[in-house]
């Protein structure tokens, strides 16, 4: 081969590979270690042509040359038809695993013609069939079996990337198929490799992309002192409002098993996210624990360890319910032995972040005090208002014994005194002459809250609205 040709061929590559530091293409990349063995072997040929002409090294550096440019040749022929032809113009990919073979199966082609016609070696594959069968079939078993199963695997088409899958336990999506191993991006970042062989024997769980939604089951217990007809409306309501979860098809609550420590209940919860089963995990029983000890549903757990519990200041509901109350307007100015009925007969309730207080069309059965937090107030799906410290919602509708009028969820963080008509009517048969007094002062309440109304007309409107405050109070005490 002319000397000048082949050190051009060899600057010309390298000038190429240079010039790809700076051009960001992707067939650069792809082709980049082929291109360096062309300069190489194009620098060697020449360097040998030089100090050794016409002998045996100069040969051996000529095949290893044309060797390169078979690969070369060979790569760009399977970038141009599956790369661009396939996928441009046909609009079909084929999988990774597919398009190795293909490329392998080039190079095996290139090697074979060049020792052929150029070096003039007869391949004779006859002769040593079964030595070379045996050890092939010895040295080459787990490889082939990987790459049989990966083949398999691609040609079912069922585990893309973007898919979901869980294998032996372990979940992740699916990033690629290569001819060797199956590559997992779990929920916590990591690509794990797992080998096609391997794949192909386990029992596999194909989750999908979301679409459509797939389920999980949610497995907690409850103490048989609570119905499991109780239990099972306490878990639809926790359902109902949970991140990442869809609609429809609904939430199904079933009755698993009567276990040793309790009543084992499973929450089958629909998502078109698969990937964010343990946010969803993690927000149902985050809230379910705030359900259960608001309702006094008791979630058993065996203890084999003997702790002895350190001093410390117990957390007073009553305490802080009635703190709560000083501090609302609506209460604020009762004598300090009203406000001790109205905070032993009212509740502290818990509330777990984005957990729904009332609901939007559901019937009023009490009004709360924020004491702790803040919530948020939705009326047709979009916030409106937010609630903090020592407001209270929930009182108009409770008195008027009308239907929520918004939804009202628990921020952060949520705290606040239920006072239902058992704490009212406790307070009222105590002192009587509060009723009024309270009417008025859920009168100015409203009267905030409907700022907007003409001034002219407020004064009729509120006179009006405290006779009929002032007659459902002495209603309630009646009852």
């Amino acid at each position: 081969m002319n000397p000048t040709l082949v050190l051009a061929v060899g600057l010309g590559t390298l000038t190429v590979l240079a010039a790809g530091r700076f051009i960001h293409s992707q067939l650069l990349r792809s082709v980049r270690w082929i291109l360096a063995l062309v300069a190489v072997a194009a620098l060697i040929d020449w360097a040998v042509g030089l100090i050794a002409p016409g002998g045996r090294w100069e040969e051996l550096a000529a095949i290893g040359l044309l060797v390169a440019l078979g690969f070369l040749a060979a790569r760009a022929l399977v970038a141009f038809v599956v790369e661009w032809l396939l996928v441009q113009r046909v609009g079909v990919v084929m999988p990774r695993l597919a398009r190795d073979v293909v490329t392998l199966l080039l190079y095996a082609t290139v090697v074979a013609l060049v020792l052929r016609y150029a070096a003039g070696m007869e391949l004779n594959l006859a002769l040593p069939s079964a030595v070379i069968t045996v050890l092939v079939g010895f040295a080459m078993q787990e490889t082939l079996g990987t790459l049989l199963s990966g083949l398999a695997l691609a040609w079912e088409r069922k585990l893309e990337a973007g898919v979901w899958v869980e294998i032996d336990g372990l979940e992740g999506g699916v990033e690629e198929l290569g001819w060797r191993s199956l590559v997992l991006r779990t929920n916590l970042d990591e690509r794990i490799v797992v080998p096609n062989s391997q794949a192909a024997r386990a029992r596999l769980k194909i989750l999908g992309t979301g679409s459509p939604p797939v389920a999980y089951p949610v497995h907690l217990h409850a103490a048989y002192s609570s119905p499991p007809h109780v239990v099972k409306r306490l878990l639809q309501e926790i359902c109902r409002d949970l991140p990442f979860v869809v609609e429809q098809p609904v939430p199904r609550i079933l009755t698993r098993k009567f276990d040793e420590n309790g009543i084992l209940y499973e929450c089958r919860v629909w998502t078109s996210e698969p990937r964010r089963h343990n946010d969803i995990v993690d927000a149902l029983l985050t809230r379910a624990h705030a359900v259960f000890r608001r309702e006094g549903v008791e979630i058993p757990l065996p203890q084999r360890i003997v702790r002895q519990a350190s001093a410390g200041v117990a957390f007073d509901p009553v305490a802080s319910g009635r703190a709560a109350l000083e501090r609302c307007k609506l209460f604020a100015g009762l004598p300090p032995h009203a406000l001790e009925v109205l905070a032993n007969a009212s509740r502290w309730l818990d509330f777990a972040p984005g957990e729904v207080v009332v609901r939007e069309g559901d019937a009023s059965r009490a009004l709360y005090v924020v004491g702790a937090g803040e919530a948020a107030v939705m009326h047709s799906g979009a916030e409106v208002a937010r609630v903090g410290e020592g407001e209270v919602f929930g009182e108009m509708a409770f008195l008027s014994g009308g239907l929520r009028s918004a939804t009202v969820k628990a921020g952060v963080g949520l705290g606040v005194v239920e006072v239902d008509s058992r704490a009212l009517r406790a307070l009222l048969t105590e002192h009587g002459e509060l009723a009024e007094e309270l009417a008025g002062r859920m009168v100015a309440r409203r009267a905030e809250l409907d700022a907007h109304d003409e001034a002219a007309r407020a004064p009729k409107e509120r006179r009006g609205l405290a006779a009929f405050l002032l007659e459902q109070l002495q209603k309630l005490v009646a009852s």
